[in-house]
């Protein structure tokens, strides 16, 4: 085997490694999360049937994207939390950032199945039970396709938050106390996330209506492929930068002895 072919091997090794750990942590996570929140939807949807009420709103979506601030912690661990470990086996901060991206993508792409099906679960009890349903703003949920985008939605949202999470660990690492300053600058993909994709904090707030006033204040559900399509490319851009920020980082970030 060449020297190149070993150099090949071991910066692949490297990735792997990084990706593995980081979606063996999102594994757990999301156990943990969605076990709860399943207690918690079934709950509040039965508990508001049995009182004659009526939800309307989806359980999720009014936790403003509570799947999202597990992701931040996460991002910071698999940055900061196996550098100097990562390099001082021979791993490279490149094969850093390559395994970081990889197990941020398939954390994503798992909890965007998960969130969908969650969704659609959420959907079919509450209309089994006589309730009303609709998500609060978010993309389009009523087709086929607009499910099948929301899934692509959601993996892009918590792809971004990881990325993001990451960003902020290396910004501390980099800059120490001054990386607090650089929290909001970084914080600008997950922003855009949130407005492409119409949900979380940031979303639901920028697309509040007041019908007639503050008292009745709500976020009106999305329509249309055409929204659809825009809240994705939003997202996929969301990804792209908060990438690119992390990869710059990681290029000038110290590697101190933990």
């Amino acid at each position: 085997m060449s020297r190149t072919d070993l150099v090949r091997a071991g910066h692949l090794r490297g990735v792997v490694g990084v990706s593995r750990r980081l979606r063996h942590s999102g594994l757990v996570i999301g156990i943990w999360f969605w076990a709860i929140y399943a207690l918690y939807a079934v709950g509040i949807t039965v508990g508001n049937a049995v009182a004659g009420n009526d939800l309307e709103i989806s359980a999720l979506d009014a936790t403003l994207g509570a799947s999202r601030w597990s992701m931040i912690w996460l991002g910071i661990a698999a940055s900061v939390g196996v550098l100097a470990l990562h390099v001082s086996a021979g791993g490279s901060r490149r094969s850093l950032f390559e395994g970081v991206l990889r197990g941020s993508l398939a954390v994503g792409a798992g909890y965007g199945v998960v969130t969908t099906i969650a969704l659609l679960g959420e959907r079919a009890l509450s209309i089994s039970l006589g309730m009303t349903w609709r998500r609060l703003g978010a993309l389009p949920f009523d087709s086929p396709l607009t499910v099948l985008g929301t899934v692509v939605a959601e993996a892009l949202v918590i792809t971004t938050y990881l990325l993001f999470g990451a960003c902020v660990g290396a910004g501390f690492a980099r800059y120490r106390a001054w990386g607090t300053l650089l929290v909001v600058p970084f914080a600008l993909p997950a922003v855009l996330v949130d407005l492409a994709t119409r949900t979380g904090v940031v979303g639901s707030i920028a697309n509040v209506e007041l019908r007639p006033d503050i008292e009745h204040a709500e976020v009106p559900p999305s329509e249309g492929l055409l929204t659809m399509l825009l809240g994705l490319g939003g997202a996929a851009l969301a990804v792209v930068l908060a990438a690119l920020l992390l990869y710059a980082l990681l290029r000038t970030i110290p590697v101190r002895p933990s």
